[in-house]
Formats: C-alpha cells, structure tokens, sequence
C-alpha cells in the first residue's frame, strides 16, 4: 500500500502536464497494459460529460480494488454453490426451513472442505481491477446505472450519491464475472410500472426486500462463510441459501442499486457492549436522510440495531486522501474511515467524549484512542490528536464504558479511568473505591443475557409439569404452569405434594408462536428432595435419546422441536421432528406410584452461569485489571467480602468457557455493559 501511495504521488509531481487530471492519471499509470482499456472507457464518453465524469470516478478509485485468485477455491466454490442452488427448499415456512437448510448446507460445506481441504489456508493472488477491468465491462456497467435514472424515485439523487451508492460495480473482494445490473433490471420491471410516477424510493426499497425474502435466507447459520476468504459474487449469493449479514448487505447493495436506489453498506466494526460487529444497508430517501434496514428482514423504518454500537459507518466508493503519519494509524488498526462516512448519530442517540490527558502523559500522548471491551480486551473504535492537553471525540453512541489510551512501543495503555457513557449522555469514570467497599457481592453470572437468551427463556413460557395415573394423561393435574421468564439457571419450585406414576412437560403452543421450544432441563421432585427417576415417554415422535436429555442434569445441553415434512432431512438427537403441529410433552413413567413435591427447570442457555465444579476469578479496574482472589461456585453463586465499590469488574472461569462481559454492582445486582 506504501508503494501504491508514493507511486501516486510521483505520478501527481511528473505527470502534471498530462491531459488527465492528477488523480486519474496515477491510478491509469497503476493499470500497466490495461490503461488501454480504460482509455477506451474515457475515449467512448468524450461527448458525454457526465458518463466521462462517472468512469473518472470509478477508474479514480479502483486503486486497491481487486478479486482473490485461486484455482483450488474456483474448484470449492463451483461445487458448492451448485450444489446448494439444486436443494429443494421452500422458504414460505421460514423458521422451519432455517434449521433444515443450515442442516443441508453444512453437509455439503463439511463435504467439499474434506474434498478441497480448508480455504483460509490457501495461498491467493489478486487480479487488481486497474489491470483487469476490461472497457466492455466498464461501459455496460456505466450505461446500465445511468438508465435507471429515468425512474422517478431517483429524482431527489446528486451526482455524487448517484455516484457513491449507484453507480459502483462491486462490493468486496467477489469475482466480476456477472451482468448483474441487467438481471435485476429484469427482475423488477414490474415495479416501474406498478410504481408509475412514485417519486419515494423506501416504496420501491420495500417492494425489493420482500422479493429477496423469497428466495434468500437472513442471517440462517451464514457462519460458515467467515471460513469463505473471498466475498461472493451475484451468482453465488443467488444460490447461497444460508447468510451472514455481510452477504444480506451484498444481496441489498446488487438487487437496489440495480434500480436506481442510493443503498449503502453500513458497517459497525465493533459493539459497545459485547464481541464482534455487524453489517447491514441503509437507503438514502428522498429526504436526503438515511433508513436503514437489513435485506430479506427488516424494512426502511422496522430495522433494530439490538446491541450498543460506537460508531456506525457507511461504507463509500471513493476514498478520501490521508497524511501518510494518520494513514498508519488507519491500516495499523484498520479504522474504516478512508472509505467511510460516520453515520452514527443519525443512526443511534450521540454525545461527544473529552478526554483530558494527564500533565505526566502530554509529551507521550499525541493521538488517543477511544477503546471498547471486546469480551477479553480492550479494542480501539476511534482516535483522536491531542490538542491542549485534550482529545475530543464527536459522536460516539452511548450506554457503553469506553477506556482512552495511548499506543507505544507495540502496546496500549490507560490515558484515563474507564469512561461511563450513560443512556441519557452523562458521563463520569469509573474509580475503584476501597474506603467504601461492597461488604458482599453475591455473583449468578460472567456474562450478560442478550435478547436471545431471553427469546429462548420465554418459549418455556405457558409450559405445564403433569401429573397422571394412565399413559395417556386423562384427567392429568397439573401441578405447576410456567408463567414468567425462566431465569437462565436450574430454578426450583414446590407443588402441593400430588401422587401420581406418570409425570410430563407439556409443551406450550410452540407452533403457533413460530419457535422450537428449547428446553435444556426439567425434574420432577420427590419427597427426599431429589429428581424423580423412571422410564422416558413422549409423543411417538420422540425417542429415549433425545427425551434423556432434559433429564440427564446438564444444563448445558438442550432439546428442541420442529416441525417438518422433509423424510429425507437427517436432524441431529436433540431435536424431535412433527410433522404438523400437535401437543407435544417429554416425561417419565415412574415405575409405580410416588409423591411430586416440587418441579424444577431450566431453559436453554449459553453456560456463562456460576456451575460448583468451576474456578472463578473476579477482577476490578484500577489502572489496569487487578485480581481479586479465586473462588469455586457454590451451587449457583459466588460470593465476594469488601470488595472495592464505583468500579469495573470481570468475572472469569479459570476451569473452562471464553465469554467474559463488564459488568457494575448497583444496588446488590449485576449491571452489564
């Protein structure tokens, strides 16, 4: 990248007599025996001043735009993605299908990685779009975007979102093999006559976006494309099946633009308040304000972003020049700010953040660093020069602990203490305070539950325990009715003591609410305290595998139902497969008649609780993290004496797990951040 930006910038100092403006001609001189090609794109809109400023803009920003090469991965892909595109997959029943196409797609992707072996380990080269592009390609693309602007819903565009948001003709890394444009174009003719003279392109946005939802799975267990080095083309996003949501934002930016919608890649590097990021579209109305929304999912206005971001970027064509010093700091922890344009508070409510820099650090400190906590360490999101002993950071989103710090020597240290960046914008550190200690801290998790921990919590919801003395449950008590969110852990609860030989749990109406009733424990209580034990029954569609395992006292494992017609469909033992909806109950024929005192249960979850066979370490924030001594759980908790108040805190299990979440102590509970 060093030599492409000097070569750039010789070519800005030699070049100044050229007929092509500086820019232009240095990305040119980088495309070696394709220039001519590119020539022939400039030569070919000489009479059309704004196709030639159009193909100037593209060429211009080719610089580092390239696809990934290799044989072998051409091979992988080409036997995938057919065999994907050929299975029968009917996408009207959505949350059944989700689990059968993960289930069918994995095969085949654990299939071609036996046949080809692991993609991340293949050595790539790169076909450089400067060297590649040919005219032909180039001038369809141009003239293809151009023809949309003939719709009514692109008359609110400039020419430079036209530009940045229509006009690009990739995404990523992907193969330029397709017509893309042409396709699409074809496949939503009916829209410019259905939407004759609409002038709203969130209409249109809409219309496209349920289309997609026909044949493309959101977010279905795309995981398995993170071990995919190269981002996938048209054809293969077509035939993908399963998502990640990078490649809904890519089935998005093809499908829209192809019809003349300024749609945006937006990305959130980091989360504020867990691990990894998240990818999803924005439309630019015709307000000129963004929507964002996320393909086949969620439309203009419904989107939710479910956890805290920093910052939310929206990724552009164009790449804005830097100072080569700030252009280290942007490679060096790959900030996406030469090609983005920072959309966070039109997103998500903002406040600025002013960090005052120590007199003891000023000669040290020029550029600080405004870090989140990534589950195991502390990860920049942005970066600010210092200025009269201060860095002040625009715009950065709330209800997240941000940690200024410096960069030296190959390692990162505290600027400041932790900074607390309140729901409502208030901000103050968070400073450990040992004259003022918590006396007990009594501990139940190390890491937060998300929003679907809590969706499989409530499928629990309107459960019933049984009890009966025939097989088939006439005139059944029910002893106990689940009607409040299950906590994540196993709960207990006395029963007026009932006699009975067959006991069960009773589904709640699973089909109805569209989800797989996930259970990871049930027990009946006997009148010693202690599981009831007996033969595992069910409906017929269940099996003593799978019944046993909300039975066998772990926690951590879990039982699922579905619904499906698919015979051909191999489902792992832990699910139990209807094929139309009906009551559905696991329980035990105890052998004889006993005496139920109590039921407990729990639902399934992400083994982040407190578990006796497990070592747990407590740390706070004090200039750094420091231990706070080792205990082993005890049952479901732990408990800490004279622990330092008005701090951070992480709780880490030494014996096994990786999930490790900030978290305060306010007013005798954990608050997670």
């Amino acid at each position: 990248m060093k030599k492409i930006l000097l070569f750039i910038l010789l070519a800005f100092c030699e070049l100044s007599c050229s007929r092509y403006s500086p820019r232009l001609e240095a990305a040119l001189s980088l495309a070696g025996e394709n220039r001519v090609e590119l020539e022939k794109v400039l030569e070919h809109y000489q009479r059309d001043r704004k196709k030639y400023k159009a193909a100037c803009f593209l060429i211009e920003n080719m610089v580092g735009r390239y696809t990934l090469t290799n044989q072998k991965l051409d091979s992988l892909d080409a036997e995938f993605f057919d065999a994907v595109g050929n299975l029968d997959i009917r996408f009207e029943d959505t949350e059944v299908n989700v689990y059968l196409v993960q289930i069918k797609v994995n095969e085949i992707w654990n299939r071609v990685l036996a046949k080809y072996g692991d993609p991340t380990k293949y050595h790539y080269g790169r076909s450089d779009d400067l060297r590649s592009v040919t005219a032909d390609y180039l001038i369809d693309n141009i003239d293809e975007a151009f023809a949309t602007l003939d719709y009514p819903w692109t008359s609110h565009l400039s020419f430079e979102d036209f530009c940045e948001y229509v006009l690009p003709y990739r995404y990523g890394s992907e193969p330029l093999t397709e017509d893309w444009r042409h396709y699409f174009r074809e496949r939503y003719k009916w829209i410019a006559d259905s939407l004759a003279g609409n002038t709203d392109p969130v209409a249109v946005c809409r219309l496209i976006n349920q289309d997609i939802s026909t044949w493309f799975l959101p977010a279905g267990g795309g995981h398995i494309f993170k071990n995919h080095p190269r981002s996938l083309s048209v054809d293969q996003l077509r035939k993908c099946r399963l998502s990640s949501c990078v490649e809904q934002a890519a089935v998005a930016l093809f499908a829209m633009r192809s019809m003349g919608l300024a749609v945006a890649h937006c990305t959130i590097p980091h989360w504020g308040n867990r691990s990894a990021g998240h990818d999803f579209n924005a439309i630019l109305t015709k307000d000129n304000e963004w929507a964002d929304f996320s393909a086949a999912k969620f439309n203009p206005g419904e989107n939710e972003i479910a956890n805290k971001p920093p910052k939310v970027f929206v990724k552009k064509f164009s790449r804005k020049m830097m100072p080569e010093d700030e252009l280290e700091i942007v490679r060096r922890f790959d900030f996406p700010y030469a090609g983005y344009q920072d959309v966070t508070s039109h997103l998500v409510k903002t406040s600025d953040v002013t960090v005052r820099i120590p007199d003891s650090l000023k000669k040290d400190v020029s550029v600080v660093y405004l870090c989140v906590f990534n589950n195991k360490r502390w990860v920049p999101v942005t970066y600010s020069y210092s200025r009269n002993g201060k860095a002040k950071f625009a715009e950065m989103g709330r209800r997240i602990v941000y940690l200024p710090q410096y960069y030296k020597d190959g390692r990162f240290f505290p600027v400041s203490d932790p900074i607390f960046l309140e729901k409502d914008g208030r901000q103050h550190p968070a400073v450990a305070d040992s004259v003022h200690p918590v006396s007990r801290m009594v501990l139940t998790r190390k890491y937060g539950r998300f929003k679907y921990q809590l969706g499989y919590a409530g499928e629990m919801v309107g459960a019933r325990f049984q009890g009966a003395d025939n097989p088939d449950f006439e005139n059944a008590v029910t002893l106990f009715t689940i009607d409040s969110l299950p906590d994540s852990k196993m709960d207990t609860f006395a029963v007026a003591p009932v006699k009975c030989r067959y006991v069960r749990y009773l589904y709640p109406d699973i089909f109805a609410r569209g989800n797989a009733g996930n259970v990871a424990e049930i027990a009946f209580v006997g009148e010693d305290g202690k599981p009831l034990q007996g033969k595992y029954i069910g409906i017929k569609e269940a099996n003593a595998s799978n019944i046993r395992t909300v039975f066998d006292g772990n926690t951590r494992n879990y039982l699922r139902v579905y619904q499906s017609a698919d015979s051909t469909a191999v489902f792992p033992g832990n699910v139990i497969v209807v094929d139309s909806p009906k009551p559905t109950w696991v329980g035990l024929d105890l052998g004889g008649e006993r005496t139920v005192t109590g039921v407990a249960y729990c639902p399934r979850n992400d083994s982040n609780n407190i578990y006796p066979h497990c070592t747990y370490e407590l740390f706070c924030w004090d200039g750094g993290w420091k231990s706070l001594g080792q205990l082993t759980g005890q049952k479901d908790s732990l408990v800490y004496e004279n622990v330092p108040s008005g701090c951070l805190y992480i709780l880490r299990n030494r014996t096994e797990g990786k999930e490790e979440r900030l978290f305060t102590y306010e007013n005798g509970k954990q608050v997670w951040w």
